[in-house]
């Protein structure tokens, strides 16, 4: 538990120094390594302003709400977690939440495949995981019995941790892997993944389109040509799905980009406007301004 204890300790350091990031990396900003940690997720945010900057790492995550609220952004989706609220967070999606409020109360676990192969369970009971994919909406709310269910399973899983019994890890590794099934199993009956599967299709080929061609293509008549449906139904179905239509999704990742590109580099404004796919460096001010309220320029100066 002390290893525990130092690695949430080292993660709140990192998160601090790195919070003007516009995105932060933590395999390449957090030195330490591990293969799963599990915490009460108010012990995560506590002395903290109640927020976690977006993020992304090689980690998959499962946190359950049990009471309070805050507001999540994971991908290309925003929802706001509430009590009873179970998520779960594919590796290297961009992920952060703010507005925590003070009676917050939850867990969160964090693993990788090394964690299950250390301990001789073999790698297809995660990789096989539909909601471990990132075009599955990444939350469902759930009843108080189905709560309790995962709730019990945290339980469980921190009690072993802090016992230091023979075959912890093993008990342990069971017990993860207990919550992705279950939580699978809680997600299907609420998103239908079979019925449901040729929509997921479309929004993870939307997330692949989007982010290999969003610098040079920004109108959803694009994507929707490319999907083969029609613009107004990607927006709709996108919204319903995500919190987000197609035209906000575009705009926001090509907002992360340049929010990058401003803070992280000594190219001109002139120049990211090109990059952006912008012909008018006015237009991208203004394009900016509308979506920040400050200009390139105001949002640089934070940086310096």
């Amino acid at each position: 538990m002390a290893d525990d204890k130092l690695i949430l300790s080292e993660f709140k350091k990192v998160l601090r120094i790195y919070a003007k990031e516009n995105v932060i990396d933590l395999d390449d900003s957090f030195s330490h390594k591990f293969d799963l940690q599990v915490h009460r997720f108010e012990d995560v945010l506590r002395d903290t302003n109640r927020t976690i900057p977006p993020n992304r790492w090689s980690y998959y995550r499962i946190g359950l709400i049990k009471q309070g609220s805050g507001e999540f952004t994971t991908g290309i989706y925003k929802f706001k977690a509430i009590k009873n609220t179970l998520v779960v967070i594919p590796t290297r999606v961009i992920t952060s939440s703010k507005n925590w409020s003070l009676d917050m109360e939850g867990y969160v676990a964090l693993f990788n495949i090394d964690f299950f192969l250390q301990n001789n369970f073999p790698h297809k009971y995660i990789e096989n995981k539909k909601i471990l994919t990132n075009s599955i909406q990444p939350y469902v709310h759930l009843t108080d019995s189905q709560a309790a269910e995962i709730e019990a399973i945290f339980e469980t899983i921190l009690k072993e941790k802090e016992s230091g019994k023979a075959n912890s890890n093993e008990l342990i590794a069971l017990k993860v892997i207990e919550a992705v099934i279950l939580s699978e199993r809680l997600f299907d009956q609420e998103q239908h993944f079979e019925t449901n599967q040729p929509l997921a299709d479309i929004i993870r080929r939307f997330i692949d389109l989007l982010e290999a061609n969003f610098l040079q293509e920004r109108t959803v008549i694009f994507y929707a040509e490319q999907l083969a449906v029609h613009p107004n139904y990607l927006n709709a179905l996108l919204k319903k799905h995500t919190g987000l239509t197609a035209k906000e999704s575009i705009k926001n990742r090509l907002l992360i980009e340049t929010k990058y590109l401003l803070h992280s580099t000594n190219l001109s404004i002139k120049e990211i406007s090109g990059l952006a796919g912008f012909a008018d460096p006015n237009y991208f001010t203004s394009f900016f301004t509308r979506s920040e309220n400050m200009s390139p320029g105001s949002y640089r100066s934070l940086f310096v």
